[in-house]
């Protein structure tokens, strides 16, 4: 009798590992894939990256209010505060009497609606229209160009979603511009990611090196105070004040009369001066050091 049970455990356990192959082969996270990352910016919530199912699994899902998949209509202007994992939306029903039906989904797949062209994610705050909405186009992408020039390493270009593939197979590139404008020094692309000096609002430790993708630059490209991309001396020991993404420096100048000269440049890439070795970044609080 008890041979029996154990052979019959062992058949349900084996018919479960069954199911549990059969729904990851169908149903199982895609191996790239755009998620609506939470940036934490009141003007621009989301920023739209590429992840693959490790990440989207470890980090964009933990994320309190990141969507995936990405919406046919692009990410949401507004924050989405999902209620326990759920967010609610306008789906288009295609009737012209009632074009739309209020319904929630989980927030983890949207329950297929992603794809749905005629959807609202999420529902507006004074409820779905009682009549059809015309959908805005996304923005197009935007792109840091490697040009091949020493002098202007980047360019700046506006892309249909088909080009911005191309561009991003290009071993320099990345998208999106960031907010300060592209580098004016060449990132160095290893693995399509690039490092950065992301700022963490504390005067303690103002900067954090973080590793991201040249595609959505993981929702840093719209995060002002982030540096991109980081020096080779490595992030900054102290907050670097931006005028108008400026900061200025000490520059050396090799002179014993006058060994600095203190310049603003553009905090994006900083003009070349990470590389010069002597220069001061950020410049002191009391100024540039006298002979």
């Amino acid at each position: 009798m008890n041979r029996i049970n154990r052979i019959t455990i062992k058949l349900v356990a084996e018919a479960q590992i069954l199911v549990l192959m059969i729904v990851a082969c169908n149903f199982g996270l895609p191996a790239n894939n755009n998620a609506c990352h939470a940036t934490g910016d009141a003007v621009n919530p989301y920023e739209e990256v590429a992840v693959n199912s490790t990440e989207l699994v470890n980090e964009h899902l933990a994320h309190p209010n990141d969507i995936f998949p990405v919406p046919a209509s692009g990410c949401p202007a507004s924050l989405v505060v999902p209620g326990e994992g759920n967010i609610t939306i306008c789906h288009g029903t295609g009737s012209e009497t009632n074009p739309y039906e209020e319904i929630t989904v989980s927030i983890n797949g949207l329950n297929g609606h992603g794809k749905h062209e005629g959807d609202i994610i999420p529902v507006p705050e004074d409820g779905c229209s009682s009549s059809l909405v015309t959908a805005t186009p996304q923005d197009a992408p935007t792109v840091c160009h490697a040009t091949g020039d020493e002098s202007n390493p980047y360019e700046e270009l506006t892309v249909t979603s088909a080009e911005l593939d191309e561009h991003l197979d290009h071993p320099n590139d990345f998208s999106p511009v960031p907010l300060s404008g592209c580098p004016a020094t060449l990132v160095v692309v290893s693995d399509n990611t690039i490092a950065i000096c992301h700022a963490t609002g504390n005067t303690t430790t103002p900067y954090e090196e973080f590793t991201v993708s040249v595609n959505g630059l993981d929702g840093h490209g719209i995060h002002e105070g982030d540096l991109i991309p980081v020096s080779e001396e490595g992030c900054p020991a102290n907050p670097v004040l931006n005028n108008n993404d400026k900061i200025t420096i000490c520059h050396a100048t090799s002179s014993k009369k006058n060994p600095y000269n203190e310049i603003t440049i553009s905090v994006n890439g900083l003009n070349g001066h990470n590389k010069h070795e002597g220069d001061i970044i950020p410049a002191p609080a009391g100024g540039c050091p006298s002979p």
